[in-house]
């Protein structure tokens, strides 16, 4: 899966590869900037976080409309009146001011965060690209989860059982097994059910065995 942003200066690659997440940020002109590929292992937990930054401009249409109300004020008492070319000045300093402040609304003051284990990568939070975004973000968490499954779920009874537990309470911790899935494979790897210590007359007794 693959997603790209494009932004005034730079442009932001992610892509899910076989064994890791690929980022890349070039500038427009192809210099790039940061690359590097995040292993599976080094990603979970995923984190989202979605900000905004946006400058106190609660002033601005007060402000367009009195620099406006006295430009036409101050024309009028001119005997020849506002002219055409005065009416299209006007007309384009406000568009490219409301098109500024619209472009910045949608660019630089909304930020999306992706944060892992490892690094976050900082994004424009956009209208239109939030759904790709939030798919992404989904797909990366379960290609996550699907690859620690696949290379670490198994478990070995044969194998040295200390360091398996220790993988098994990493999975649990990642989300990546259950509660019930971890403590099935626990009790298959030491053949002893992982419960509370059994306690009688004050004395803690053994765990039994169930194989």
């Amino acid at each position: 899966m693959f997603f790209e942003q494009r932004q005034l200066t730079r442009v932001t690659q992610l892509a899910l590869r076989p064994h890791g997440l690929y980022v890349c940020e070039r500038t427009r002109q192809g210099k790039t900037i940061v690359e590097f590929e995040m292993p599976y292992e080094e990603v979970l937990p995923i984190r989202v976080e979605r900000t905004t930054s946006t400058p106190q401009l609660r002033w601005l249409p007060f402000a367009l409309f009195w620099v406006v109300s006295s430009y036409l004020q101050r024309s009028a008492r001119l005997a020849d009146g506002l002219s055409t070319t005065e009416w299209l000045v006007a007309f384009g300093v406000g568009l490219v001011l409301i098109g500024g402040y619209l472009y910045g609304q949608n660019n630089w003051w909304r930020h999306f965060t992706l944060g892992t284990a490892r690094a976050s990568i900082h994004l424009a939070d956009r209208t239109q690209e939030r759904t790709e975004l939030n798919t992404f973000v989904e797909a990366l968490d379960q290609r996550c989860k699907s690859y620690l499954r696949e290379h670490y779920a198994a478990i070995n009874p044969l194998g040295i059982i200390e360091p398996q537990l220790q993988r098994l309470h990493w999975l649990r911790h990642l989300n990546v097994v259950s509660e019930s899935e971890a403590r099935a494979l626990a009790t298959r790897l030491t053949g002893q059910v992982p419960t509370a210590p059994l306690v009688s007359m004050g004395q803690i007794l053994e765990t039994p065995y169930v194989n």
